[in-house]
């Protein structure tokens, strides 16, 4: 499994989940450009594909990932990595995360700096 190359911002959002088999809800619990994190009651197993509608609070229309895929579950909760978005979807996903970052605090991030000591020989 790759490692995530971006951060996912907390959310609750809810969505439409459409897999092969049938359909049902779940809502988002954080989102990045590329994926989420889902909980639903809907039965997925990773490697399973699913197509999204998301109803973000700060969008009129749903967001649409038209396939995605589970790369993992857990007690109901998902991680789902977006492959295909509807035609300009992606970059109202993208907007929509640099919209929640620069709207969520950043880390903070604590640097101690060590001093190096040069022994004679």
């Amino acid at each position: 499994m790759r490692p995530r190359c971006r951060s996912r911002m907390s959310v609750r959002y809810s969505a439409s989940v459409q897999t092969d088999t049938g359909a049902g809800e779940g809502v988002l619990l954080d989102l990045s450009a590329t994926g989420c994190r889902l909980q639903s009651d809907v039965a997925l197993t990773p490697g399973s594909y699913l197509a999204l509608h998301i109803e973000a609070s700060e969008t009129e229309v749903p967001l649409a990932i038209e396939v995605s895929r589970v790369r993992w579950s857990n007690a109901g909760e998902f991680g789902i990595e977006f492959l295909r978005y509807a035609q300009g979807n992606r970059q109202r996903v993208t907007a929509l995360t640099e919209t929640l970052s620069s709207h969520q605090p950043s880390a903070r991030h604590e640097h101690t700096e060590s001093a190096l000591t040069t022994v004679a020989a």
